[in-house]
């Protein structure tokens, strides 16, 4: 399941809290990719903080597609990410991410949401 809402947008208007649980499912990605195309309409950039402490992958191979071709087609739009990390292994996968995609990509673990915040909002 993917939960967004904005950060603050008196101060940061085209910033985007993302919360991840479970795993995710093809048609989780139709309402996230409605957010950031309003955001990106707006602003002509998002930058994304994601709490992915809950997040236990995806249900299906066309559930991994639908998130792959959801970061193709939003990447050269996105100015950074972060990502609050639960498990050793995001920390892996963002490290890993961090070769494919255009926006800077940073892992936090959990406890550390301010500094994520103060990252990408700078």
């Amino acid at each position: 399941m993917i939960k967004t809402e904005p950060i603050s947008a008196d101060l940061y208007g085209n910033s985007l809290r993302v919360r991840v649980s479970g795993r995710l499912k093809v048609d989780d990605f139709d309402a996230l990719t409605q957010q950031v195309d309003s955001i990106i309409s707006k602003f002509g950039t998002v930058r994304v903080l994601i709490d992915a402490t809950g997040f236990q992958g995806w249900d299906s191979i066309a559930a991994f597609e639908t998130h792959a071709g959801f970061i193709k087609a939003h990447q050269q739009k996105v100015e950074r990410i972060a990502v609050i990390a639960g498990h050793e292994w995001q920390h892996w996968l963002v490290g890993a991410i961090r070769l494919f995609v255009h926006p800077e990509v940073r892992a936090y673990d959990i406890g550390n949401e301010e500094k994520a915040l103060q990252w990408i909002n700078r």
